[in-house]
């Protein structure tokens, strides 16, 4: 890894859908806000600051599904999603 002896840290941060328009998502009352998702974030980094990874609440269902077996009814939850 080429960051082993840099004395950097690599933390990776599992987003959910955030309401922005660089996605046409600013309407999209199922995506987070984006003030909400950055407050949450920086929380989650304050908390846990050795962690490997974040994931927020609005993300944890997608992370998990493939893990608990929820994949299809993520996948329809999302079906009207563009």
């Amino acid at each position: 890894m080429q960051l082993a002896d840099s004395g950097m840290q690599m933390i990776e941060v599992i987003p959910p859908g955030v309401r922005t328009t660089l996605l046409g998502q600013q309407g999209d009352e199922r995506s987070m806000p984006l003030e909400d998702c950055l407050t949450e974030t920086v929380d989650l980094l304050r908390e846990q600051p050795d962690a490997g990874e974040t994931v927020g609440e609005h993300a944890r269902c997608f992370r998990d599904a493939a893990a608990n077996g929820t994949c299809g009814q993520v996948l329809a939850m999302l079906g009207g999603h563009r």
